[in-house]
């Protein structure tokens, strides 16, 4: 079945009918092309894996039947895998991203079909897009690349498009599992979170290993027990949470390379019984929400 017409209403032309809009004023660090092309291949080089597979089955317990029938808008689109659902549910769908290469891919793949857009645009991009546009929004790992500011911007646009009552699906790296890794992560993890009271809390002297691994994370994290609480305050209301990426030991027990997902045997969180589900939450290096606009 053919999508309806795509006809996203520009922000410039809501604004000639409604008013000016105030642009926000935070400041937003943007990386090169350069690094977004090398993520983009190592993305579409892993897609196939198990790690990969097991982040899309967490997306999938977030999803909802109607979440891909409306207007969606596909942010940090990928390969594309969830744009192509969306016209296969009978939506209209814009997929953006930052790597002009994906772009390429996705476009590709939607086939120049009826309802479906690609466009090569960051956060920025986002606001020259019409209030109360989408019934969806999927940010799939793309949130956690978001620094200087950028992944607040995100928040108060997803806000804007979405129609009241719109769903928002967001994937991210969960700063919990930093307790699980027992390494410097751990370390970062007591002292940003815990010096309280006037006191530092430093645990190296706790830990064999305190210096290791030898590079801290480029990613933004957030905290599954405060996103809640954090989204509320963009109007956003979280009702579901999953998880993905568990690990049997923290890593620096396990014999493997944290750079070569293609090849890592990821086991079935969901395998977990009801009494476990709770230890997700610490084992799991990534958490996906689902937000609903008040």
């Amino acid at each position: 079945m053919l999508s309806k017409p795509l006809n996203f209403e520009t922000r410039s032309a809501q604004r000639d009918r409604r008013g000016s809009v105030k642009r926000p004023e935070t400041p937003v660090a943007t990386k090169d092309q350069a690094y977004w092309a090398q993520v983009a291949e190592s993305y579409r080089t892993e897609m196939n894996s198990s790690y990969h597979r097991n982040r899309l089955a967490m997306v999938q317990r977030l999803l909802e039947a109607e979440d891909l029938s409306g207007r969606v808008l596909d942010f940090g689109c990928g390969d594309g895998t969830l744009s192509e659902r969306v016209l296969a549910a009978g939506g209209n769908v814009l997929a953006v991203d930052a790597d002009p290469s994906m772009i390429a891919f996705t476009a590709a793949r939607l086939g120049g079909t009826e309802g479906a857009a690609a466009l090569v645009g960051e956060v920025e991009s986002l606001e020259s897009l019409s209030d109360a546009s989408f019934d969806a929004i999927l940010a799939i790992n793309v949130l956690a690349y978001l620094h200087g500011g950028a992944d607040g911007l995100f928040y108060r646009e997803a806000a804007r498009l979405l129609k009241p009552g719109g769903a928002l699906l967001v994937t991210h790296s969960n700063s919990l599992f930093d307790l699980f890794t027992l390494n410097a992560f751990t370390i970062r993890f007591f002292r940003e979170n815990f010096s309280v009271l006037g006191q530092d809390c430093r645990i190296e002297t706790l830990l064999t290993h305190p210096d290791a691994p030898d590079r801290m994370p480029h990613s933004v994290r957030e905290n599954p027990l405060a996103y809640g609480a954090k989204m509320s305050a963009y109007g956003l209301q979280e009702v579901r949470q999953e998880f993905a990426i568990p690990h049997a030991l923290p890593p620096l027990l396990l014999n493997e390379d944290p750079d070569d997902l293609a090849n890592r045997d990821v086991p079935d969180v969901e395998l977990l019984p009801q009494t476990e589900v709770w230890k997700k939450m610490f084992l799991c290096s990534i958490f996906g929400s689902r937000l609903i606009r008040a």
